[in-house]
This record gives structure tokens, C-alpha cells and sequence, in this order.
């Protein structure tokens, strides 16, 4: 397997990489779907190496851009950035060829890894200090890179592994893009630091799930809302998944209703997951009753450190922030409840002012969201002429009347939204995110008035990978 000499600059997470598959040389550690064969933690490591000495030669601080699908060859790839001492940056796999190498330059990349070798995009920028890059979903802005230190990475995947109960006896259906925060978090570092096994697929069905983790006897599933709306309502009764005993939500806010339907079709309690791309996990719902019960998601994780600010903004402090932060304060609105658990209220967008009196769109989103057969809710406000309205787009099978008359019981007339869309599914992207640009073209093709009117931003609801207006403290240095 070679002797750790071989890799003068490999990061800690090569390290403890090292320490797993001398552990579990010969054992199972990755099944494709599509290959139908086991993969051994020993070849993973051989091809990491292999990658290494062949490919990234010199690549030491250097940010490396890659793109690839689920499989193998992604977890090599990573592999083989810690081993010659370069940053990971993974890219979607479903970045269009010819975009990756302006993508990666812009996210200020050094190289661009592709099957030709590397490709020189800026290799004098080297970074001291970092082994992996995230990017932010870019829902809202343009996409940002968040360097981490292995040390930072190292922490969160413990830190969630812990809280999780995750380990070597597990076995993961990951279907969640390898390169998102979330599933580096709870499925990639597990499996590298203390050889979680990992079932994948590049594509799928949602059809397709229940009987893979029947097939192959899965014991933890991290999916996002959108999914679990999906197998909560497919059309035949669905026998139980005997093998499952960690099902985790992530990506946007679950709500309890499709919680309970999960739990009434396949017996299985769904956890709620709450974190950023900027720190890793925050939060877990480690008993899943706040998930079921839509009440919260959940309490800190062990070493993350959650306060709410005066203006109600969460406020994050732990080891596995980005860059040099030591706090990180994201745009998601938060209280505790009795429970001392955080529930989540939206985005903390500025108050609009409609009749005279100060709204905040994420109140009249909460407010949807309790409705019945309301599954998710965004509110964003138009100015028209010298007057401001608030508009919604609601996930429910209700119709726009139905809910108008329900939420005329419980808020008065100027809280109402004055234009209101009712969708069987809000557009969502891979990482659980609205897509904000079809959900506008959605209201513009039902309200035609729209396309004239001065629009505000589609708030996304609080989620698990914040990227827009993030105050940190002593992060002058970062690059």
C-alpha cells in the first residue's frame, strides 16, 4: 500500500484515510448500482495513488476543480488531492462540458482536472492551509467558493458521524451529489474516516429507492424534502424497509406532514438535518419526534456553538467553519422553542410596508406553512405603480382560493398575499433549492400584470447550504 513517505504533502484527511483502509484493507467499501460489484477500500486507495503520482505531481496548495458523477472515480479523485497535498474543489457533475474550465477560473481554481491531465487555469495561485473548497448552491447570487482546512472537514464529518450514530456497520444509499456540503458531511468523511459503506448511483428514479434499500439491506438514507414528497406519495402500498434505522432530512425545512406520511407508509421516523455550506452540520433532530411532529430541527451538534441575534439571524461558532471564521452568521431566521430546540422561519429579507404597517415575508411564509396540506411556502414582495403587494408560491394540492380563505381565519387582510400560485411540487434543484428563475417565469405565466412590476428576490426558505449575505468575524485574511 506504500508508506506514508510517499506523500510528503498529503493532508490530515489523508492521514486518517490511511489509518481506515490499513483498518479495512479488504473489505467492501463502495457499490455502484450500475457495476453491481463491491469496490474494497484497498482499491479505491490504489487508484487515489495511482491518481496522485500520475496526475497531480506539483499540485501541492493548488486548487483542483474536478467534475465527475457519483462512483469510484470521485472518491478517488478527492482521495488523491488530500494525498498530493491539494484543495478538492468538486464541481456538479451536471456543469456542462464546455463551462467547467470558466467555472472553476471563476471560483479562482488553480487547475482543472479532466481526463486529459490537468488543465492550467491560474497555477500560480497557491493557498496555504486548505483541503477542500465547497461551492455555495448559488440560488440566489453567483456561486462562491468556501476553502476548508482538513482539520475543519475532519471535525464536521466526526462531529455528524457522532451524532448520527453513523460507523462501519452502516451501509449508505447516497444518492445526494458527492460534492455537496451535506453529503461530504454525513456520507464522504464517514466513509473516509471510519469506513461507513456507501451504496451509490449517478441516476435514479424515486421509484427505484425503496427497493434498493430492501436489495441491498441499507441502514441510513440522507435525502432532501423534495425526495421524501416523492416516496411519500407513491400510488401502491410500499412493504416496510426492515433494515432502515437512520432516515435524514436536509437541504430545506421538512414539514411534519410529509414527515408522518413517511412514518405511516414504511414505519421509519425521518431525521432533520441542519447545516451550511459555510460550517458543516448545526442541528439534528436525533430522536425524530421534532420532525415528525414539524416543531423544530432539532438541537446543536456536540462542539457547534448556536445563538440567535437581537435581530433573530442564527449565529453559528464551532471548528468546522470556512476560511479562518471563527463565527459565522447566516441569513436564516431562528427561536428556540420550550424544547431548546431551533426552529427555523425563513430568510431575514428586510421588512416591506404594505398599508402603513411593516410585513417580513418569512411570517407570512411560517403562517402557510401551518396550514393544512401545506407541504412548503415562499413570499416575496412586487411593487407596482406606487403600491406593494405580496405574492406567494405554495407546495399543497389546495387550490389558491382554499388557501386564501384558510389563512383569512388566522391573519388579517394586509398580511394576505395578494397574488398566490399553487404548485403539486415547487421547482427544486440536486440540493433540495428552489430554482428561482423557473419559479418566476411560473408566476409571470399565471400573472401576466407581474412582468411589468419592479419584483423583489424569491426567497429561498432557511436551508442547509446558505449563500447569500453571510457576516463572518476575523475573516480579513481569507483569499
Amino acid at each position: 500500500m506504500g508508506s506514508q513517505a510517499a506523500f510528503p504533502n498529503a493532508t490530515a484527511l489523508w492521514r486518517l484515510w490511511e489509518k481506515t483502509v490499513s483498518r479495512l484493507s479488504a473489505e467492501p467499501a463502495l457499490l455502484p448500482v450500475e457495476s453491481r460489484e463491491w469496490i474494497r477500500f484497498r482499491d479505491i486507495d490504489s487508484t487515489a495513488r495511482r491518481f496522485a503520482r500520475e496526475h497531480l505531481a506539483g499540485s501541492s496548495r493548488a486548487w483542483v476543480a474536478f467534475s465527475l458523477p457519483n462512483g469510484p472515480e470521485w472518491i478517488a479523485a478527492f482521495l488523491a488531492c488530500q494525498a498530493a497535498g491539494a484543495a478538492a474543489m468538486p464541481l456538479d457533475a451536471t456543469i456542462p462540458f464546455d463551462a467547467r474550465a470558466s467555472t472553476a477560473r471563476a471560483l479562482g481554481a488553480s487547475y482543472l482536472w479532466t481526463s486529459n491531465g490537468l488543465e492550467p487555469l491560474d497555477p500560480r495561485r497557491r493557498r496555504v492551509g486548505y483541503a477542500v473548497v465547497k461551492t455555495s448552491s448559488g440560488s440566489r447570487r453567483e456561486a462562491a467558493a468556501l476553502p476548508f482546512s482538513a482539520e475543519a472537514m475532519i471535525e464536521d464529518g466526526q462531529n455528524t458521524a457522532a451524532a448520527m450514530g453513523t460507523s462501519e456497520k452502516d451501509r449508505a444509499l447516497a444518492l445526494l451529489p458527492f460534492g455537496h456540503s451535506y453529503a461530504l458531511g454525513s456520507v464522504i468523511l464517514p466513509l473516509l474516516l471510519c469506513g461507513l459503506r456507501i451504496v451509490s448511483a449517478e441516476e435514479f428514479l424515486a421509484s427505484q429507492i425503496p427497493s434498493w434499500i430492501r436489495k441491498y439491506e441499507i441502514t441510513f438514507f440522507p435525502s432532501v424534502p423534495d425526495i421524501w414528497q416523492t416516496l411519500g406519495r407513491l400510488p401502491s402500498a410500499s412493504p416496510p424497509l426492515p433494515s432502515l434505522r437512520l432516515a435524514v432530512s436536509a437541504g430545506a425545512v421538512l414539514s411534519g406532514e410529509t414527515a408522518r406520511r413517511i412514518y405511516d407508509r414504511f414505519s421509519v421516523k425521518i431525521h432533520s438535518l441542519y447545516g451550511s455550506s459555510e460550517t458543516g452540520s448545526i442541528c439534528y433532530d436525533a430522536s425524530g419526534d421534532a420532525t415528525l411532529e414539524g416543531r423544530s430541527v432539532g438541537r446543536p451538534l456536540p462542539r457547534v456553538s448556536v445563538t440567535i441575534t437581537p435581530s433573530g439571524r442564527v449565529s453559528v461558532s464551532g471548528r468546522a467553519l470556512y476560511g479562518r471564521c471563527r463565527r459565522v452568521i447566516l441569513p436564516d431566521l431562528a427561536q428556540w422553542n420550550v424544547a431548546g430546540e431551533l426552529r427555523l422561519l425563513g430568510r431575514a429579507d428586510p421588512a416591506v410596508t404594505i398599508g402603513g404597517r411593516k410585513i417580513h415575508p418569512a411570517e407570512i411564509e411560517a403562517v402557510l406553512r401551518r396550514l393544512p396540506s401545506v407541504t412548503d411556502a415562499h413570499v416575496r414582495s412586487v411593487r407596482s405603480g406606487t403600491r406593494t403587494y405580496l405574492i406567494a408560491a405554495v407546495e399543497s394540492p389546495r387550490s389558491a382560493g382554499e388557501l386564501l380563505g384558510l389563512l383569512a381565519k388566522s391573519a388579517p387582510s394586509w398580511k394576505i398575499p395578494r397574488f398566490l400560485v399553487c404548485l403539486p411540487r415547487l421547482p427544486r434543484n440536486a440540493r433540495g433549492k428552489v430554482e428561482e428563475r423557473t419559479l418566476r417565469e411560473l408566476f409571470h405565466e399565471t400573472y401576466p400584470q407581474l412582468r411589468s412590476a419592479e419584483e423583489s428576490t424569491i426567497r429561498p426558505a432557511a436551508t442547509s447550504s446558505s449563500d447569500s449575505r453571510i457576516a463572518t468575524e476575523n475573516s480579513a485574511n481569507l483569499p
